[in-house]
């Protein structure tokens, strides 16, 4: 009686071990799709954050060249603005005082 619970305790445990196999050799294959599939989010990721900076390098850019444009624009108001000071103030001065720059009498 003692062989046979000593065989049947012994076949519980061989058939244990089995199970305990199978088992890790499930976890092992999971675990490998899990790799695999956090590698995938991780370089879809790292795309992403590759192709936000190529945008934002262009948004700068961008940027830079609107800055320029403004910096250009508002020096060429000044310049039209200067311009325009000085033909109100000839023309100004061609009506106040006349024609040949003699005032009328």
């Amino acid at each position: 009686m003692a062989d046979e619970d000593f065989e049947k305790k012994m076949e519980f445990i061989v058939e244990q071990q089995a199970q305990l196999v199978v088992n890790q050799e499930k976890a092992d294959e999971r675990l490998t799709r899990l790799e695999t599939l956090v590698a995938r989010f991780a370089q879809a990721t790292f795309d992403r954050f590759e192709a936000t900076d190529k945008r934002l390098g262009d948004v700068d850019e961008r940027i830079s060249a609107l800055v320029n444009s403004q910096m250009q624009t508002e020096e060429s108001i000044k310049r039209t603005e200067e311009n325009l000071r000085n033909l109100i103030a000839v023309v100004d001065r061609y009506f106040s005082e006349g024609r040949n720059g003699k005032p009328e009498a």
